[in-house]
């Protein structure tokens, strides 16, 4: 499950599925590989086979957070109705509030309505989890920047650097406010 965690985020897609496919083989949660090789299928841009993935779970995990997230992620990906997309990724923090990527989710779609207070705390949140989401750091920086606060947004985009040292975004946007 781990090694499929990696291989997605060197961005090696089809060796992630595999690796899911073969960790849910040797027991581990299969619905949580199923929602492993949902993100790398929308990731890779293939959101129809995502929804496929999604729309053959069953039971519990269609409650959790996870799936709520992928399942907004995905219906926003093949350009859904943005009320469906708020709403499941509101249950979807709803069901867990830490969650990086629901809060991430939610953040975003607020963004994209001019919600800024309620984005700006959202990426705070997930900006607080760990693992950080990235686009997360890079959203907040950007809110900071907005708000004239150079130095909170300074510290996101290192933060980013500091783990991905050839990310072209947060090099970009270090370098405007230094």
């Amino acid at each position: 499950y781990y090694l499929a965690q990696a291989r997605a985020s060197l961005q090696q897609y089809d060796e992630a599925i595999a690796s899911f496919e073969a960790a849910r083989k040797a027991g581990y949660d299969p619905g949580t590989c199923s929602l492993g090789i949902s993100e790398v299928q929308r990731t890779k841009g293939d959101p129809e086979a995502a929804l496929q993935t999604l729309d053959e779970l069953s039971g519990a995990v269609e409650q959790t957070a996870g799936y709520l997230h992928q399942r907004a992620a995905t219906v926003a990906a093949l350009g859904g109705k943005p009320e469906e997309v708020v709403a499941l990724s509101d249950r979807a923090v709803d069901a867990d509030n830490e969650n990086c990527g629901a809060l991430f989710g939610l953040a975003v779609e607020n963004d994209r309505r001019g919600n800024d207070e309620v984005a700006l705390e959202l990426y705070q949140r997930a900006a607080a989890r760990f693992p950080s989401h990235v686009g997360a750091l890079l959203n907040l920086g950007l809110l900071y920047e907005d708000r004239e606060l150079f130095n909170q947004a300074q510290r996101c985009y290192q933060r980013i650097l500091d783990s991905f040292p050839n990310h072209g975004r947060a090099k970009l946007f270090l370098l405007d406010v230094q």
